[in-house]
């Protein structure tokens, strides 16, 4: 699949783009794990003009973007499977019985 988007609701006012809890909103996220879907989410995501910094759980199996609403068409005409939620929730279940729920370098040995 590579690049998947979730539907969702805001928790939480986004100002700067004019979301308010409640508000439809998405999460983007790689379906690959570790360091190479980290790589992928970070070149689809910058391609559409986010910031790395605005990332979500970096190095964690939940590792994604929150979007708003407005950039639902151009994050799919750009690739981005949309998924169900059940879909993602096996998604995160197999990404955690690879990755664990820690980031890099805080990993149980």
């Amino acid at each position: 699949m590579g690049i998947v988007i979730h539907a969702t609701r805001a928790t939480r006012e986004w100002r700067p783009v004019g979301v308010r809890a409640g508000d439809r909103t998405y999460h983007i996220l790689s379906d690959l794990t570790g360091e190479v879907g980290s790589r992928e989410l970070r070149a689809f995501a910058e391609a559409l003009g986010f910031s790395w910094r605005w990332v979500q759980y970096r190095g964690t199996y939940r590792e994604h973007f929150d979007a708003p609403s407005q950039d639902y068409d151009e994050i799919v005409a750009s690739g981005a499977t949309p998924i169900s939620t059940s879909d993602l929730g096996r998604l995160l279940a197999a990404k955690r019985a690879v990755m664990g729920d820690l980031p890099p370098g805080m990993r149980r040995r």
